[in-house]
């Protein structure tokens, strides 16, 4: 049998997520710039929709609890969804998919395959130019910096003292800071450029544009002149500012193994979740709204969180392996940075907390390099992870 055209393969390729799953029907739940839905792993084991999410942006999915399920096209979720692997059945999952969306299939000879139009349009743009964070020194110092002068607020302060138990050290120690005010935010903002620190490519951290008749809280001497062409056409004197990816809520710094503060996690005062990634985007190349416009921001990742006991944290240099620090023989693995720190402190034992429970993949690269010889696994009890 003829292979389908290149042509129809492309045609089918340029379907969306977003659009494939509401031609299946399945439920989604949108939560900022993802929207969860179905894990299309037969075999994974959890009933709610909070662990498989699509970047909508950058149109990819993966599932954070199942450790091979992720993709970056509609065929690779079909694939998944209907034959419950992600290779092995790609002409199934093209024709499946145009059934779909009712997309035209031919075959190398030109002869129709499937019956169908050829005027399927993406409900969503997808950015293909993903900007690249900038390197792990410079994103610590930044946060260092940045944290250094964010406030604590006494609410945050009470809560990590009366709830997780955190001496007024410890919380010095960790950074532990409250997310600043549009307003302190501003003096943050004016001191670090006063300072020459860098603001692009700084995960949490983006540009808004504020056109010049927008009566901005922003001094104009801290934004970059721009100018704006909005979905109507019309040009737009303005301006660039950067702001912050988050707001009420506190911020908890995330440490990788040479001790540099690579990402920051959010506990958020309220909603769910209650913990976000301090992340950012870069879609102007196909944002025309303004209000939806953002450059120069990255996206923050899931890293894993890597903490030992605070007696030793308080001698930690940046750019010492802890392996050189303190011994790393045993590890004790939990979910969760705030558990990780705990337990770190508890028992006197090296720790590491995953993002979520089933991201495991570069904590078994870590075991490896460590030569790890007892593995401690403490989640929830509610929680069942293979190994």
């Amino acid at each position: 049998m003829a292979k389908i055209s290149q042509e129809s393969v492309d045609r089918v390729k340029a379907v969306t997520l977003v659009d494939l799953v509401q031609a299946l029907g399945l439920p989604t739940k949108r939560v900022g710039k993802q929207l969860f839905i179905p894990c299309p792993n037969p075999a994974h084991n959890e009933s709610k929709i909070d662990t498989c999410c699509i970047e909508i942006n950058k149109n990819i999915f993966n599932c954070f609890h199942c450790t091979d399920v992720r993709g970056n096209s509609a065929m690779s979720y079909y694939s998944w969804h209907e034959f419950g692997q992600r290779e092995g059945r790609f002409k199934e999952s093209v024709l499946g998919v145009a059934q779909l969306m009712d997309i035209e299939v031919k075959d190398e000879r030109g002869l129709i395959m499937k019956p169908g139009s050829n005027t399927y349009k993406p409900s969503v743009k997808v950015n293909s130019q993903e900007l690249k964070p900038q390197p792990i020194q410079v994103v610590d110092a930044f946060y260092r910096a940045m944290l250094s002068m964010c406030p604590l607020r006494q609410e945050h302060a009470d809560e990590l003292m009366q709830k997780r138990r955190y001496s007024v050290e410890e919380i010095n120690l960790h950074m532990f800071r409250s997310v600043p005010t549009l307003e302190e935010w501003i003096n943050i903002y004016a001191k670090l450029k006063s300072l020459n620190y860098p603001f692009e490519r700084i995960p949490g951290l983006s540009q808004i544009f504020q056109p010049d008749f927008y009566n901005s809280k922003f001094p104009k001497e801290l934004g970059e002149a721009g100018v704006f062409k909005d979905s109507n056409g019309k040009s737009h004197n303005g301006h660039w500012y950067y702001v912050l990816s988050a707001a009420k809520g506190y911020f908890i710094p995330v440490l990788n193994e040479d001790g540099y503060i690579v990402r920051l996690r959010v506990r958020k005062d309220s909603g769910s979740p209650k913990y976000v990634w301090f992340s950012s985007t870069h879609n102007i190349e196909i944002e025309d709204t303004i209000q939806k416009a953002r450059r120069n921001g990255v996206s923050s990742g899931g890293p894993i969180s890597i903490e030992i006991p605070p007696d030793y944290l308080k001698v930690w240099e940046r750019g010492v392996n802890v392996s050189n620090l303190f011994q790393t023989r045993t590890l004790l693995v939990t979910e969760g940075e705030h558990k990780a720190k705990i337990s770190a402190k508890t028992f006197n034992v090296f720790s590491a907390g995953l993002p979520g429970a089933g991201n495991f993949n570069e904590l078994l690269k870590l075991i490896r390099k460590w030569n790890i010889e007892k593995l401690i696994i403490a989640y929830d009890m509610d929680t069942c992870v293979l190994f």
